[in-house]
């Protein structure tokens, strides 16, 4: 299941000079963010001003099912939010070998088996236009 929203589930405050944006995670449903008072040409650009203004340094987006959610609910190893990706707990012993693990590390230092799942980080570039 792969949404395509561009930007967080949001409520919409009508304020004096424009509307308030309240920004909400995909997963808790918390409110994470609200914007000042914005006001755009269109409903399209209002949205977007206060989504790159206020809401979108909040949210990261799941690669996996596409949702945004806050930074609690986000796996940064896999890019993914936490119901897709858990959050993978330091192992004490090596999967591939049984051998106790050390130091924090990525690799088993017996075997060099993968300890953690882990993830690449990428640059993603906001989806508003």
């Amino acid at each position: 299941m792969n949404e395509t929203r561009k930007t967080a589930n949001y409520k919409i405050t009508a304020g004096k000079n424009g509307n308030l944006y309240g920004f909400f995670c995909g997963l808790s449903k918390a409110l994470v963010c609200e914007s000042a008072e914005v006001k755009g040409a269109s409903s399209e650009e209002e949205l977007c001003i206060a989504w790159e203004g206020y809401g979108r340094k909040h949210f990261n987006k799941c690669r996996k099912c596409g949702i945004w959610v806050a930074d609690a609910m986000y796996n940064p190893d896999m890019l993914n939010c936490v119901r897709c990706s858990p959050i993978e707990d330091y192992p004490d012993y090596c999967p591939g070998c049984g051998a106790k693990t050390r130091e924090p590390s990525y690799f088993c230092h017996i075997c060099g088996s993968k300890l953690f799942y882990g993830g690449e980080m990428s640059d993603e570039k906001a989806e508003c236009d």
